[in-house]
């Protein structure tokens, strides 16, 4: 029996529109999000291997229940009476059953009445029909029928029920090719695919009922999705945060004696190959691996978020082996997991952009020092917290770095460091208007990677960097050239290229500068030769076709997030998941930025981008 209370929490939850989720008593449970006028419905039978329910789990309005639950049943009558009342409001509900079928059986069967819904349906059937193209062995049904439910079960509603409810009943019947019932395998991989696939084509196929037979007012499809975020997944996002809290990665493969190897390999005629000396690390990585594995992103129900939180796992996995391996060969191998290698498109891009633009002449160059430069960074640090009181990002001066580098929200500059005047503009809006901008902009979501970044967010981070440089008329040759000169060093660390061979090579045959071309090679071989420098360029190259095939810009600066993260991003900010950013930057307000962006959204090449 379903108690009065319960029912009394149902009734207040339409009303209100509020998140309900309850147990039913036994295994039933049910959930509904915002007066939405569809539930999904599935019956637990004891073949049913347990991960089935998830399917279900990961949408906004479902009820799961075991396979004795028919018309007759508390649970049933409820729902018609839940059902009624948001039919009468929006003209209709569409309840859809799903369960798996027998063993064998290689095709989806959608169940449906006869010319009812044919929008709902035909989005069903295309989005099924998509799936079934990597899984050839599948097909799809439909079959307009009045039965709708396993047919060795009874129903869980009846079509004379339906009908006094206002409910437009469908079911799915899904081969169970995920698993060999058998051998008593269970393939997760595949099942996860389909998780995902199968999310998707429900929404869409939902949303096509709602819009089309319903009264109920939804932008899009996606924002079917849940809007409310499970607690496991705030615990899972701190456990991640905590686990990358612990480790600075950048800093901890970056040498801590450039300046002096650099010393030791001219006094050695640039023949001996440099030694380079690395922080501590604070870590244990065997036990820090433990720790991350121990982490339960499984139990994550909502495909969107499994993903992300999956593929941040195995990023701090690869990062986590790259520093114990600092300082051997095989380091050079985990950078290419984590990195990749320059593919032969982008080294012939690299080349041709060495081969056609000239170096600029360092002789008429004005240089700024490192202690002038983290003025400038303070100054722009300012005028964003006039707006956003909440970044406290500093600016520091060290001896144990070269360049410039943004960890963790802060700035750091090597004490050696100089650039020209003609930069400094460029290089400011490069880390403090993205790096740092992003850091904070992603530090007030709710999820903490948004701040720490993502999995593979360096390469769009970098591409965005670059880009400012361009947009603020900072982008020089030699700029664009070292970009390239990374990727041609990239390639030589792959190839198994000796330090010395590398930077003759950058300079007898790419007319590098020495002291550029000991830096450049300097980054590719830190830690035992790292890939990480070629993101820079190919991070350009993929934002520029982004945004001159219709991409919009300021959506990317939300936090540290890739580019296969721009639509579940979208998506999550859709579902009021994400919410707007504190800061933009401040040069895309600047009329020199915005006449800069709408020539390279016209169709600039990446020479063409040169100031």
């Amino acid at each position: 029996m379903i108690d009065k209370k319960t029912k009394e929490a149902l009734t207040e939850a339409l009303k209100t529109g509020e998140v309900l989720s309850l147990s039913l008593g036994g295994k039933s449970l049910i959930r509904i999000e915002r007066r939405l006028p569809f539930l999904l419905v599935y019956r637990e039978e004891k073949q049913d291997h347990f991960k089935i329910s998830r399917l279900i789990k990961a949408e906004s309005s479902y009820l799961v229940t075991d396979a004795t639950t028919d018309f007759n049943s508390d649970i049933a009558i409820l729902v018609k009476e839940l059902t009624k009342e948001l039919s009468e409001e929006y003209g209709s509900v569409m309840v859809l059953e799903v369960w798996i079928g027998k063993e064998g059986s290689k095709s989806f069967v959608l169940k449906t009445a006869k010319d009812k819904a044919p929008n709902t349906v035909k989005a069903f059937q295309d989005g099924l029909e998509t799936f079934c193209k990597s899984h050839q062995e599948l097909t799809v049904r439909v079959e307009k029928d009045t039965i709708r439910h396993p047919a060795h079960l009874e129903d869980f509603l009846t079509l004379k029920q339906c009908q006094e409810a206002g409910i437009y009943l469908m079911g799915l019947e899904i081969p169970p090719f995920f698993q060999d019932q058998d051998k008593k395998e269970f393939f997760y991989m595949i099942f996860k695919d389909f998780k995902h696939a199968f999310s998707k084509i429900l929404r869409k196929a939902v949303y096509e009922f709602l819009r089309v037979q319903t009264s109920f007012d939804i932008p899009n499809y996606q924002r079917l999705g849940t809007m409310q975020v499970d607690e496991k997944v705030w615990e899972i996002d701190r456990q991640l945060s905590d686990i990358e809290a612990k480790y600075q990665f950048l800093l901890l493969i970056s040498p801590i004696n450039t300046m002096q190897a650099k010393e030791e390999f001219v006094a050695n005629n640039h023949r001996k190959n440099p030694k380079f000396l690395y922080r501590n690390l604070p870590i244990d990585p065997d036990r820090l691996k433990e720790d991350l594995f121990r982490i339960d992103i499984r139990s994550i129900e909502d495909p969107t978020l499994s993903f992300l939180y999956t593929e941040k796992r195995e990023e701090l996995e690869k990062q986590i082996t790259m520093l114990k391996e600092r300082g051997t060969k095989n380091f050079m191998y985990s950078s290419i997991r984590l990195y990749s290698s320059p593919g032969v498109a982008l080294y012939e891009t690299a080349r041709n952009l060495l081969e056609s633009l000239s170096p600029d002449n360092f002789e008429e160059i004005e240089w700024v020092d490192s202690y002038d430069m983290a003025k400038f960074c303070v100054e722009e640090i300012d005028r964003y917290r006039l707006i956003y009181p909440e970044l406290n990002s500093k600016v520091e001066v060290k001896n144990d770095i070269v360049g410039m580098l943004v960890s963790k929200g802060q700035l750091y500059i090597g004490s050696s460091f100089k650039v020209s005047k003609q930069r400094i503009k460029a290089l400011v809006h490069h880390e403090i208007g993205t790096h740092v901008l992003t850091f904070y902009n992603g530090k007030m979501q709710p999820f903490g990677q948004m701040s720490s970044g993502f999995a593979d967010y360096d390469e769009l981070q970098e591409g965005l960097a670059v880009l400012a440089e361009y947009l603020v008329g900072g982008l020089t040759k030699n700029r664009l050239r070292t970009l390239a000169a990374r990727v041609i060093a990239g390639r030589s660390v792959t190839e198994g290229m000796m330090f010395e061979e590398t930077y003759h090579l950058l300079i007898d045959g790419y007319n590098e500068f020495p002291e550029q071309a000991f830096q450049i090679t300097a980054r590719a071989y830190q830690g035992g030769g790292c890939t990480k420098d070629i993101i820079y360029l190919r991070g350009l190259i993929k934002l520029v076709d982004y945004l001159q095939n219709g991409g919009d810009l300021e959506p990317l600066y939300v936090g540290k997030i890739g580019f296969k993260h721009i639509p579940l991003i979208q998506e999550l900010r859709i579902r009021d998941i994400i919410k707007p950013s504190p800061l933009t930057p401040s040069f895309l307000q600047t009329d020199t930025a915005k006449s800069r962006l709408k020539k390279l959204k016209e169709g600039l090449s990446l020479p063409e981008l040169v100031n």
